[in-house]
């Protein structure tokens, strides 16, 4: 019997325009301008997309016919993607423009910049990704886009500079909710401490703020009353002991990376839900100082639900007492261990009386047994309230072992003790051991992973 030939139908072609251009928003520019080879309602979708996403690794010379010649292939190259940017600008039809992401790394020619922003500024763009990578001189944004009125996310990464110290420069984003920079504060370029406050005070209504930074100034100060998020990373090992000073009694999280510093909220986080707080201390800095530090850290962050918390390097062992108060708030713990501090871990267990989930993650440098040479000692008394424990990389250490073994004795409303071991063949022996551990709490489950 003859099969009988089915037609191919195109039947994704039929879908509405808008629904075609909403599937072509998730693709990069590159790939939606491609569908314009499928037919002729393809042709010209692509215009109409309001999305922008180029990458000039993506977009390249790598087809033209060159000599082995690196800076002529490079050269070819950035002339090839500044031409596709401006061509694709200028043939867009959408109107008004949603998100403008651009990768460019160039050697020779950034003026092409000042053009791009402008167009988007007028197309009424809401949210500019500018990732600017150039091995020569820092590219400046041009002084005239630094007052897009439309713009709600903002994000700048790479080789850029603001010189925001101009004095016919006027900045104001008064729709800006969301700022995320990740440039050295040195391409900030300012002549007094304070000018980064200007650059944050024209953005009235800014809710998220996330810096990366290479190097702090000695005094630096954050003023943002509406600020609910804020992610501060700071280089490691920087070489300046800065003072950081923050006025944002609005914030709901807050985030910080690197090495600690002197850090001052100017009023109590009443809004605080959630802190993670990865902090490293140097050497050098006499340990009153050390303690100090961390204590008024915490003294602003103890009304939090949600902490994760990670003591890096070998100076723990000798601090005291670094918690102000009781974290009466406090339902989920994530803690980070490295051998040498498992002291803070101990004090914290004691000041977080309502604590219901523990998390504990490993950052060894050298896993030697060695490194518990002093072990904490527990609190019998905590822990009423944890119903779930879980403990991550578990290599069967003393420490690790000997706090899996005080959680299980002393929380009594436990209902899962979870341990995840970081090498398979130590599962059976590791489930042996601690299955012969006490359990305060008759319904808890103890499961090997």
């Amino acid at each position: 019997m003859e099969k009988k030939k089915i037609a191919a139908v195109d039947r994704i072609s039929d879908l509405p325009e808008s629904l075609l251009c909403h599937i072509l928003s998730f693709l990069p520019t590159k790939e939606s301008v491609a569908t314009s080879i499928l037919s002729s309602r393809w042709k010209l979708l692509w215009t109409l997309v309001p999305k922008l996403d180029l990458d000039s690794e993506e977009i390249s010379a790598s087809e033209l016919l060159l000599d082995d010649d690196e800076d002529e292939y490079l050269r070819e190259s950035e002339i090839m993607f500044a031409h596709v940017v401006s061509s694709v600008l200028a043939q867009q039809e959408c109107g008004e423009l949603q998100t403008f992401r651009l990768r460019w790394q160039f050697w020779w020619d950034g003026s092409n910049l000042d053009a791009w922003l402008r167009t988007a500024a007028a197309r009424k763009v809401k949210e500019l990704d500018l990732h600017i990578f150039t091995d020569g001189e820092k590219l400046k944004l041009p002084p005239s886009f630094l007052s897009c009125r439309t713009l709600v996310v903002l994000k700048l990464s790479g080789t850029i500079a603001i010189d925001i110290d101009t004095p016919s420069l006027s900045f104001n984003f008064p729709s800006l909710k969301k700022l995320l920079v990740a440039i050295s504060l040195r391409s900030i370029i300012y002549s007094q401490e304070t000018s980064f406050l200007k650059l944050l005070s024209g953005c009235p209504v800014l809710e998220d703020l996330s810096c990366t930074i290479e190097l702090f100034e000695r005094e630096y100060k954050l003023c943002v009353p509406t600020l609910k998020r804020l992610s501060i990373r700071v280089a490691d090992f920087t070489k300046f002991d800065y003072e950081l000073e923050i006025n944002a009694p609005a914030l709901e999280y807050f985030e910080f990376y690197g090495d600690l510093r002197d850090i001052k909220f100017y009023e109590k986080l009443n809004k605080l839900v959630q802190a993670d707080v990865y902090i490293s201390i140097l050497d050098y800095v006499p340990e009153e100082v050390r303690g100090k530090w961390v204590f008024n850290l915490f003294a602003a962050l103890n009304s939090v639900k949600f902490l994760t918390f990670s003591p890096r390097g070998t100076e723990w062992n000798n601090f005291g007492n670094i918690y102000p108060s009781s974290f009466q708030n406090l339902v989920k713990l994530i803690f980070e261990v490295n051998g040498y501090n498992w002291n803070v871990l101990a004090d914290l267990l004691q000041k977080a009386p309502n604590l219901e989930t523990l998390v504990i993650t490993t950052d060894y440098e050298i896993i030697e047994s060695n490194l518990y040479r002093e072990e904490p000692q527990y609190d019998p008394d905590n822990l009423s309230s944890l119903t779930s424990f879980y403990f991550r990389d578990f290599f069967g250490l003393n420490g690790e072992v000997e706090l899996v073994k005080y959680v299980l004795k002393e929380a009594r409303v436990l209902k899962t003790a979870t341990i995840q071991v970081s090498f398979g063949e130590l599962k059976e022996s590791v489930l042996e051991k601690l299955s012969m551990f006490p359990r305060c709490s008759t319904t808890c489950l103890l499961r090997v992973e």
